[in-house]
């Protein structure tokens, strides 16, 4: 089969771009032939199809020009973007891919691809790693706190709250991406919705979506040597986790405050984000300066060697988290997690089986459930080789292609149906004879 994948970034930039090549390489391992559709990024990985792919654009910098040019630029290409419509046809037409699968594709590449495809007789399957369709900021935030008022297509907040950067311009600009591809019917194209979490699935339901066109359907792990997972966490190591961006909805100063109490191991912090200066400061304030160290950014060979030595790992979200891969990757060395009890994350952190839960927001029942970690060991290990197990029995490989092929076999054949019913009964094209 020739699977076309359609996603914004090419290179390790997020979660959603960890599926794109574990998906990739999946798909490639099983004798399929991967197509892929992308924007011209200066990071990213060669492709032979690269020649196909949309101009690079640089929102952030264009936004601060504010010119009259740069603003048509981002309006023109944040909401349909010909280009990539034109670009996603032409390579159509050269490869024939027989189903397209996306992932995140707004404000670079746009549902404008959608026409494309669907003037060609392809199937789209849609795999959502964020909240875009329902939620114009993307991640149902607004000034770093969880925010709903757009339920029931009420896209006028955003303009009020300034939810987007705080900024009015990005705001009403989202809003009326949002507005427009509404009225447009874009999500009407798509054949299947993906969601890896349940949470997700019901958002998407709540608002207005049918129920028919969605799919669950966890994110998965490639494989990872039994060997290379099976670590004690027990022993040497006097460090835990936190990976991900430095940001408040992630919950840092929470967890800042938390391990500031804990003088018995060190709380390493991968990642950066706009609050990484003032959370450093935040913790020499604390007196955290001993036990707690940020690294900043870290390559994916180094996180990965991180997770190896360290003890468990602590994600402290105060947002809609739909199926994080930091949770899997500490899985998978056979870590387990600490996390807040909101949105997808307690599909995966179950209580007590694959580590713990708090409340999100609470410090101080964040510090006892570290502590406890800490001081039992035993009880850790016995956690993350649970974890290690969920991901060996729900989140592998083989489970995950054999879900996905279901889906792409379903849409397949809706699209054949559709396509000999435009034809009208008794016109067949001559391959469809049996002879």
């Amino acid at each position: 089969m020739k699977i076309l994948l359609v996603s914004n970034f090419y290179y390790n930039r997020g979660g959603d771009c960890t599926y794109l090549f574990y998906l990739k390489k999946l798909l490639e391992k099983r004798g399929h032939n991967v197509i892929i559709f992308s924007m011209n990024h200066p990071q990213n990985f060669d492709s032979e199809y690269s020649r196909h792919f949309v101009s690079y654009i640089n929102y952030d910098e264009e936004v601060k020009s504010k010119t009259i040019a740069s603003v048509f630029k981002v309006l023109n290409r944040t909401i349909y973007s010909n280009e990539a419509r034109r670009r996603i046809e032409e390579l159509i037409l050269d490869e024939k891919p027989d189903i397209a699968h996306l992932q995140n594709i707004h404000h670079h590449i746009t549902p404008s691809v959608f026409y494309a495809l669907k003037k060609n007789n392809i199937p789209i399957v849609w795999t959502l790693h964020d909240y875009t369709v329902i939620c114009p900021n993307t991640s149902f935030l607004s000034h770093g706190k969880v925010c709903e008022k757009c339920r029931k297509s009420k896209y006028y907040w955003p303009l009020i709250l300034r939810c987007k950067k705080n900024s009015f311009g990005a705001s009403a600009m989202a809003a009326f991406e949002t507005m427009i591809h509404m009225k447009m019917g874009v999500n009407d194209l798509v054949d299947i919705f993906i969601a890896p979490s349940s949470f997700l699935e019901n958002k998407l339901i709540d608002y207005g979506f049918d129920r028919a066109k969605i799919r669950h359907l966890t994110n998965f792990m490639t494989d990872i040597s039994v060997s290379d997972a099976e670590n004690k966490i027990s022993g040497t190591s006097d460090y835990y986790l936190y990976i991900g961006r430095v940001s408040e909805e992630k919950g840092i100063k929470t967890l800042i405050d938390a391990a500031s109490k804990i003088d018995s191991c060190k709380l390493k912090i991968v990642g950066t984000g706009p609050l990484e200066e003032e959370m450093v400061s935040y913790a020499e304030s604390k007196n955290g300066i001993n036990n707690i160290e940020f690294l900043g950014y870290r390559k994916h060979e180094e996180v990965l060697s991180l997770l190896r030595g360290c003890r468990f790992v602590v994600l402290p979200s105060e947002w809609y988290e739909n199926y994080p891969y930091s949770v899997l990757e500490a899985f998978s060395y056979g870590k387990p997690v600490i996390g807040s009890r909101i949105g997808g994350i307690p599909e995966i952190v179950k209580n007590w089986e694959t580590g713990l839960l708090f409340d999100p927001g609470d410090s101080e029942d964040l510090s006892l459930k570290i502590r406890f970690l800490i001081n039992h060991p035993d009880k850790a290990e016995m956690l993350g080789r649970n974890a290690r197990r969920f991901i060996d029995e729900e989140i592998n490989a083989d489970k995950h292609y054999d879900d996905l092929m279901s889906i792409y076999s379903f849409v397949l054949q809706k699209t054949m149906a559709e396509k000999q019913g435009a034809q009208g009964p008794g016109k067949f094209h001559k391959k469809d004879r049996k002879v």
